[in-house]
């Protein structure tokens, strides 16, 4: 179980960034094949400072226990994945930022996720 939400200031035309999603969501696919949510969200690039400028932030919400090969084979994954579909911009342009949830820290249609297992006790 994943959800991964992507957010750059990469310069892509609508068709590029339609490749570039699709891309990874199939890529990710292969890693994450229980439940995927993929999200991916451009910001203007004259919006962009400093190493932000070209660069793609990777969030990705998984549970507490992912293994540290998992999270090597994402980092490898979206590097690889955004190499391919973009190009090589340089270092620091790839950056991923692992998140965890658990029962205490996920919210599902207005409640906490542990409140509603206790409820179904």
């Amino acid at each position: 179980m994943a959800t991964i939400f992507g957010v750059t200031s990469l310069k892509l035309t609508q068709e590029q960034e339609t490749a570039l999603s699709a891309a990874l969501t199939k890529d990710l696919s292969t890693l994450y094949t229980h439940s995927l949510s993929f999200y991916l969200a451009k910001i203007p690039a004259e919006d962009a400072r400093g190493g932000a400028v070209d660069q793609i932030n990777f969030f990705v919400c998984v549970p507490p226990y992912i293994s540290i090969e998992k999270k090597r084979q994402t980092i490898e994954l979206l590097n690889s994945t955004m190499v391919r579909e973009v190009g090589y911009k340089g270092p620091m342009k790839v950056v991923v930022l692992f998140q965890y949830h658990d029962d205490d820290g996920v919210g599902k249609d207005g409640e906490l996720f542990s409140d509603i297992k206790a409820q179904q006790k």
